[in-house]
Parts: C-alpha cells; structure tokens; sequence
C-alpha cells in the first residue's frame, strides 16, 4: 500500500473534493465517468472509496411513467 498526501479542494459551498493519483486511479481500473461508493465512518474517522459492481443511471423514456423513477436532486451549481 503506498501512502501520498493530497490537499483538500473546496468544490462549492456544499463540497470538497481531493484528487486521486493516477497511478491509483490506473492499478484499480477505473474511468472517467465511472461511479464508485463513498463510506465514511464516523468511529473510525476513515473515508473509503470503491467502485461499484453495477452502475445503474435511471433515465427518463417516452414509455415510462411517472411513477417509475425517483426523484433525482437538483444539482446546487
């Protein structure tokens, strides 16, 4: 396991982000676009990401009715 240090970016006034190296980004497989987890937890103070075995996006089609898909928040930026 290799150990870097990055620095915490303010996104919005509603997030942070930090970014990831490459290299890691590269040895887990991961692409632009992809979705991954993010858990925190509380007790031990630790933030964990990983990717997600499925991603699943709903979509809106001619076909489907209203009641089908969730309510999707709107976006604060």
């Amino acid at each position: 396991m290799k150990k870097t240090k990055r620095k915490l970016i303010k996104f919005s006034n509603y997030s942070f982000c930090i970014t990831l190296p490459k290299s890691a980004v590269d040895t887990m497989g991961w692409k632009k676009g992809d979705i991954v987890n993010v858990l925190f937890d509380d007790k031990t103070k630790k933030i964990t990401v990983s990717k997600t075995k499925e991603a699943t996006v709903a979509t809106k089609s001619k076909s489907s009715s209203k009641g089908d898909l969730k309510d999707v928040p709107e976006l604060r930026w």
